[in-house]
């Protein structure tokens, strides 16, 4: 008798009869809550919020952020977004008219406006609780640090840049506590290793963060690295030496009269080069006691070169009475 009935019940439950069921009362259940939430319903939700347009300065002290309990008017699937997420509403300070010393006062008669601007034209705003909030702050120290880059590049040979690398931005803005501000000097990158490099530069490094800054805030933590790589070359002048502040009771007698400059620089820039773009001095003021030769030096040379050297180090020199 039992297994008959077994045998009953399964035959059953693999007929069509009980998906038919199925599908009539999904679609039943389906229809019930397209009802609900087609209707106009009216109901309390409570809201994170958040304040802005606050000074870069200023922090906030509460533990735990406050929520305003909004009591809305709207079609029932409106409400679907903030039941799956608390949502969140922005208290604009841009006025600073309820700022003091040490407390931020926010007041719904002076706000309610604003908070129902953030809603869509189908939501009606019917109250807001509490009517205000206080926000406890502190100040803090701000100020603008320069970006060190580090890095290891080497290039394919004759290949270099002439103008240096540009990093993007080359400062950071930083505020926190006015303690761990003032120890913080320059931020770096992350380390940047290239070898054999023969083409333009163009990448985005992250930033080095101090260790223990998590009450830091931080205007950018990623920068831009470019840098243009051309073909370069060396080329060579004869430029003659001059002596400058050379006492009035003494007469000069230095050799050599000219020195080679060996210069390097792009290809685009090469033939721009000329001899009269540099001038090399000895100064005799930096002359030292009972040495017989001055050094002689580069004081004048074209921008849009990347290095100049002279081959010749010393100028040797006799007084004549």
């Amino acid at each position: 008798m039992m297994k008959d009935l077994k045998q009953r019940f399964l035959k059953f439950v693999k007929s069509k009869k009980i998906n038919v069921f199925t599908l009539f009362l999904l679609l039943s259940f389906t229809i019930l809550i397209l009802n609900k939430l087609s209707r106009t319903i009216t109901n309390t939700i409570p809201f994170s919020v958040q304040p802005i347009n606050l000074p870069e300065t200023y922090v906030i002290l509460n533990d735990s952020s406050p929520k305003l309990h909004i009591t809305l008017k709207t079609y029932g699937f409106k409400f679907l977004k903030y039941y799956l997420k608390t949502p969140k509403l922005r208290l604009d300070y841009d006025n600073h008219d309820d700022i003091n010393d040490s407390t931020l006062v926010w007041d719904k008669s002076s706000s309610f406006s604003a908070i129902n601007a953030q809603f869509d034209k189908d939501v009606e705003l019917i109250s807001i609780a509490p009517d205000s909030i206080k926000f406890y702050y502190d100040v803090n120290d701000s100020k603008d640090v320069p970006v060190v880059l580090q890095n290891k590049i080497t290039f394919s040979p004759g290949f270099d840049v002439l103008k240096g690398y540009t990093v993007t931005p080359d400062t950071v803005h930083i505020v926190g506590p006015e303690k761990q501000v003032s120890k913080i000097k320059h931020i770096k990158t992350e380390p940047l290793e290239l070898q054999n490099v023969h083409l333009n530069i163009d990448t985005a490094l992250n930033l080095e963060l101090p260790e223990g800054s998590e009450e830091i805030r931080f205007s950018h933590k990623k920068v831009k690295l470019k840098a243009k790589v051309e073909k370069f070359t060396e080329g060579a002048f004869n430029i003659p030496v001059s002596v400058i502040n050379v006492p009035k009771n003494i007469t000069l007698k230095y050799y050599p009269k000219s020195v080679t400059v060996l210069y390097y620089t792009n290809l685009s820039n090469f033939k721009s080069v000329q001899a009269k773009d540099f001038k090399v001095e000895c100064d005799y003021q930096k002359q030292i006691e009972n040495q017989s030769y001055l050094v002689p030096e580069i004081v004048k040379m074209p921008e849009h070169i990347k290095s100049a050297k002279i081959k010749q180090q010393n100028i040797e020199f006799i007084i004549s009475e």
